[in-house]
């Protein structure tokens, strides 16, 4: 049987198409590790975050996690649903803080972010993942000013 060669996409040297690539890529592994939990990446995240800032604003974690207020909102909805987050009111502020059914899932959240840390690292090595994790961060803040 003859090895066959991984076929480069023609469209390979579009950052639009190779970023949504990877990012599929990496969702499947995330969830993989984070599906585990009952979680995707994304809850897992906004938990943390609840978990290690008490009371924290939908807002902030709109800007920390560089999602839209509106998914922000949906994905706490989530967690509430699932016990794990409650929203308070006061005043004009909703704050998010998690429950402790949620706060006993940090140290498996940790985990399971090191564990897909570790995966892509293995593959990539650990330079190359941080090179790449740093460069791909730079590009998501200069092409997000304008968004």
């Amino acid at each position: 049987m003859i090895a066959e060669k991984k076929r480069i996409s023609k469209y390979s040297n579009c950052l639009n198409f190779t970023a949504n690539a990877l990012a599929r890529v990496m969702t499947n592994i995330s969830d993989d590790e984070f599906g585990r939990l009952g979680l995707t990446a994304s809850h897992a995240f906004v938990l943390k975050e609840a978990i290690e800032n008490p009371g924290i604003q939908p807002k902030e974690l709109s800007g920390e996690l560089h999602l839209t207020p509106s998914t922000i909102t949906r994905l706490i909805e989530k967690l509430e649903l699932k016990k794990l987050v409650e929203r308070k009111i006061e005043g004009k502020h909703t704050l998010v803080y998690a429950t402790e059914k949620g706060i006993v899932m940090l140290p498996d959240i940790k985990k399971a972010w090191d564990n897909l840390m570790r995966r892509y690292a293995d593959i990539l090595g650990d330079e190359s993942s941080r090179k790449m994790t740093d460069m791909l961060y730079g590009a998501v803040k200069a092409l997000g000013k304008d968004s």
